[in-house]
């Protein structure tokens, strides 16, 4: 549905009927995929090793973001009706699947091929970035901080609203995530990455840029309702998407 509004079905039609222009494109994004299907494999194929590492050598950061912030997500909560949650949970869920999963086939279909290029090495760079930060920072969510060693007895409740309604879903996630890699926050980061790509493409595809908007959007505030994130870790995964498009550019370029 989107690839049509998006991209355009003569665009598509002229790529898809072109077999050397497929083959061309097919050849010049290996290698970017490749070095993403790498940073992948390590970061899930070796998350309980890091997730000892950063046990044994890393920074306990949770009191410290607590410090910061205080009981500012648990007033967001508050502040925001319950009801909201069927609307932030499958946007945490399913829309951040189709903003990170989408422009990979848009871009596809670009006049050339750096857009894509460009955005599966911020992919990777994110990644990469996020296991060496999850190494050496443990850090619980505002849901889990009443377990976090240090922390404050007065604090105010963080509901884990995913968990208490989409119960499913978070037992999935659990299993290729742990609880302490919470900084920075990935979606945060990805969400971002994916609309500083769609603004740079915005006179190719105009109207990704406001899909994009949306989701991405919506996703950052998810991450912090749903009790998942701190407003810290949404922050520093605003900082390290623009940091992942920068670099990204000169890997690239």
């Amino acid at each position: 549905m989107l690839l049509p509004v998006c991209v355009g079905p003569d665009r598509m039609r002229a790529v898809l009927s072109d077999r050397d222009l497929l083959r061309e494109r097919a050849v010049g994004i290996a290698p970017y995929v490749a070095g993403l299907a790498l940073v992948l494999a390590v970061n899930k194929g070796s998350i309980r090793r890091i997730e000892a590492f950063s046990f044994e050598y890393g920074y306990r950061a949770t009191t410290a973001v607590y410090a910061i912030e205080g009981d500012l997500v648990a007033a967001i909560q508050d502040a925001v009706p319950r009801a909201a949650v069927y609307y932030f949970g499958p946007m945490y869920v399913v829309g951040y699947v189709v903003l990170v999963a989408f422009p990979v086939a848009a871009y596809a279909f670009a006049e050339r091929l750096r857009p894509l290029k460009r955005l599966v090495a911020a992919y990777a760079v994110n990644y990469a970035v996020a296991i060496a930060c999850y190494a050496g920072v443990v850090a619980y969510g505002p849901r889990n901080y009443p377990t976090a060693p240090g922390a404050d007895p007065g604090a105010a409740p963080v509901e884990p609203l995913l968990l208490d309604w989409f119960g499913g879903v978070t037992q999935l996630t659990s299993q290729v995530n742990a609880a302490t890699n919470v900084f920075p926050s990935l979606h945060a980061a990805l969400s971002v990455t994916v609309f500083l790509a769609a603004v740079s493409t915005h006179e190719e595809f105009p109207w990704w840029t406001y899909v994009a908007g949306a989701l991405a959007g919506s996703i950052v505030v998810a991450t912090v309702f749903l009790g998942i994130h701190w407003v810290t870790d949404v922050v520093a995964g605003g900082v390290l998407a623009a940091g992942s498009v920068a670099a990204a550019n000169r890997i690239v370029g």
